[in-house]
C-alpha cells in the first residue's frame, strides 16, 4: 500500500508503443502521510537509527582500530580490507559487531526524537510559510 496517493506521469507519444498510452506512476516516499501521529514519526525515526547504527557498526570498528595510536606492530593495518580480513580471521566475523547493544540502545532514542522534532518543526514552519515548503526553503516565506 502506498504512504501517498500516486502521480500520473504521461510519457510523450514518441515512446508510446503500440499506440497505447503508457502511464508511468511515480510515488512519493520521502514523508509520511500528513496525518499520520507523533507515535509513527518516532518509531520511524528508532527504526532507522537503530539499522543504520547496526550496519556502519563494523565500519566504525575498523575505523577506530586503525586511528589507535601505539598498538603493536602486529595490529597495524595496511588498508580498509586487510584490517576487515585481520579482525574476522583472528577474531572471527562476530567481533565486528561486539558492543553494538550500547550504541542501539542510545540510537534509537536519539533518534526517534530527532526525527519527530525535525518532522513537527517542517510541518509548524511549513505552515507559517503558507504550506509553501519550496517558499520556506529558497528563504521567501509569503506570509
Amino acid at each position: 500500500m502506498p504512504l501517498t496517493q500516486p502521480k500520473e506521469a504521461a510519457i510523450p507519444a514518441t515512446t508510446q508503443y503500440n499506440s497505447a498510452p503508457v502511464v508511468d506512476l511515480e510515488y512519493d516516499y520521502e514523508e509520511l502521510p500528513e496525518t499520520s501521529p507523533l507515535t509513527m514519526h518516532l518509531i520511524a525515526g528508532a527504526a532507522a537509527g537503530i539499522m543504520e547504527h547496526s550496519v556502519m557498526y563494523p565500519f566504525d570498528i575498523v575505523k577506530t582500530r586503525m586511528q589507535v595510536v601505539g598498538s603493536p606492530s602486529s595490529m597495524v593495518y595496511s588498508g580498509i580490507t586487510h584490517a576487515f580480513k585481520v579482525i574476522t580471521t583472528t577474531e572471527g566475523v562476530r567481533s565486528l559487531w561486539r558492543g553494538v547493544m550500547s550504541v542501539v540502545l542510545g540510537a534509537g532514542p536519539a533518534h526517534a526524537v530527532y526525527f519527530a522534532t525535525y518532522e513537527h518543526t517542517k510541518k509548524a514552519f511549513t505552515t507559517a510559510a503558507g504550506g509553501n515548503a519550496n517558499a520556506l526553503a529558497a528563504g521567501k516565506p509569503q506570509y
